[in-house]
């Protein structure tokens, strides 16, 4: 009673946070969709989408990606919002938007858990200002975890679970397997289950039509990963202990947002036993619910697996789906208190006191992930992610725009390109395009670029004069603006340098390249 009555007295204010919090952080992303500046990843799904006339293009153009269709497919139907990647940003804003929504209005954690996770790293930078696939996985996630007492009666919603998920990006694969271990075990191994399922008098169909869409869309997603199966170099020992501590630390910078030297042996075990510690605190405390171990534990596998043996991971958005993993688990472990096995001793770790270690190792974690994310987030409104969109106003700016360019490397000046909307010869692909064209390109030596530049002068023999667009490592990216390079059929004048990038990649360099007449 006296618990109640306090919980009374809070309540005003905590449903003033409940609405404020979420509110905020929708109002910031929707700043930082119109601020952020794309850099070239960003850049690269906007433009498959941008240049594809209708499916089949997508289709083509998304193929030598290594990604599934499902992300492109979303940007070219919110392309035409306005015609510029901004589209594609708003689009990313509501969908990371939706996903703290539905956090905040169906997950059992308490306020003080709700704000730091907000904020996050994940949720609050990587998953959000940054367009990337990555926001569709933390979406599915959280509507699974919310629609997770659904089971009782169908499993067509999470049978669209595991199906848009495959068709996501290989590391999601791991996260529907995770949904469908879960929900094939409790069919087995919980009577309870199966009763209040077959209730349903069209179960049978219901059955059926979940097995067939859940297959249809993973045998889709397969194929579209097939395409880039040459790409996909399996480890070649089965027993690395390196490698194996390097995927533990993939675990380690789930829960704490770092990850250990690699070339350092002793970096990797303490960190290996600093995860072994957050394991198992995080499994004693879910252990209580059946459900909610059997997907961390299949979630972790599958990850692990998959890290192992296919791909370690390049950064923290991918290590990032051993976190989403982490607060699912939590999120099912809580939400099913009713359900698990009865404890003398057990209590809501995140809403009653207790002497239990794990909330605050929870805590810290998160709390680590609130500066993180906070950080990258005013860093980002004081630091261009990419020089890409200055670059391309600058050209814009002098009415250059239409003037040829020569540009390299593809992988970085897709940045300018999206935002000039045209396409740039680029020598890897020994003519026109606006964006990295894997299966087609050649990587070229960078201090090769100008040996290119005269190839194309005498491919292109009434084309005088041009820019010359290079990134970050150019050979000649150490002249002065007004410095220039003279050689036998042309002479390299250096216009302007943009450096101002949060990524050193994404410096740009403009130069004009005038043919010499005799």
């Amino acid at each position: 009673m006296e618990l109640k009555r306090i919980q009374q007295i809070q309540l005003p204010e905590q449903s003033f946070y409940e609405i404020f919090l979420p509110t905020l952080f929708i109002i910031i992303g929707l700043f930082g969709a119109f601020n952020h500046a794309l850099w070239r990843d960003e850049m690269q799904g906007w433009l498959v989408a941008w240049q594809s006339d209708d499916l089949i293009d997508l289709w083509k153009n998304n193929a030598p990606s290594g990604h599934p269709i499902l992300w492109s497919l979303l940007i070219y139907f919110s392309k035409n919002i306005t015609g510029t990647p901004l589209s594609m940003q708003l689009m990313h804003w509501f969908l990371g938007s939706s996903a703290i929504f539905i956090f905040w209005r169906f997950s059992p954690f308490n306020l003080l858990t709700k704000a730091l996770f907000t904020f996050g790293y994940f949720p609050f930078w990587e998953y959000f200002f940054v367009c990337r696939h990555y926001v569709i996985a933390e979406l599915i996630i959280f509507i699974f975890c919310s629609i997770f007492h659904l089971r009782h009666q169908t499993y067509i919603p999470f049978a669209l679970c595991i199906g848009l998920l495959a068709n996501t990006q290989a590391l999601s694969w791991s996260l529907a397997f995770a949904i469908g271990v879960t929900l094939l075990l409790d069919w087995f191994l919980n009577p309870y289950q199966r009763r209040n399922y077959m209730k349903n008098k069209n179960w049978i169909f219901d059955l059926i039509s979940s097995i067939t869409i859940s297959f249809s869309l993973l045998c889709f997603g397969a194929f579209s990963l097939f395409q880039v199966r040459d790409s996909v170099k399996l480890l070649s020992s089965f027993i690395d202990i390196r490698h194996f501590l390097r995927v533990i630390g993939q675990i380690f910078g789930g829960y704490m947002l770092i990850i250990p030297n690699s070339s350092r042996f002793f970096d990797l075990l303490l960190c290996a036993l600093i995860t072994l510690i957050l394991l198992i605190s995080t499994i004693t405390f879910i252990k209580s619910y059946r459900l909610a171990l059997i997907y961390f534990f299949s979630g972790i596998i599958f990850l692990f697996l998959f890290n192992y043996f296919l791909f370690l991971g390049d950064g923290s958005r991918h290590y990032g789906y051993y976190f989403l993993l982490i607060i699912s688990s939590l999120w099912l472990a809580l939400s099913n208190q009713d359900q698990q096995l009865k404890s003398p001793n057990r209590q809501n770790l995140f809403t009653k006191g207790n002497l239990l270690y794990f909330p605050s190792l929870l805590t810290i974690c998160l709390t680590i992930h609130m500066v993180a994310g906070i950080h990258m987030v005013i860093n980002d409104f004081r630091l261009p992610y990419s020089s890409g969109r200055e670059t391309a106003k600058y050209i814009q700016t002098n009415g250059w725009e239409d003037f040829p360019i020569f540009a390299t490397r593809d992988v970085e000046v897709a940045t300018v390109s999206g935002y000039l909307d045209r396409e740039f010869y680029l020598p890897e692909l020994s003519g026109f395009g606006s964006y990295a064209q894997w299966a087609n390109r050649v990587v070229l030596d960078r201090t090769k670029t100008l040996d290119e530049v005269e190839v194309y002068l005498n491919k292109f023999s009434k084309v005088n004069k041009l820019l010359l667009l290079l990134s970050n490592r150019s050979s000649i990216k150490n002249l002065e603006p007004g410095e220039s390079l003279s050689f036998d059929k042309f002479r390299v004048i250096a216009d302007s340098k943009f450096e101002n990038s949060f990524h050193d990649s994404e410096m740009f360099y403009l130069y004009w390249v005038e043919r010499i007449v005799d």
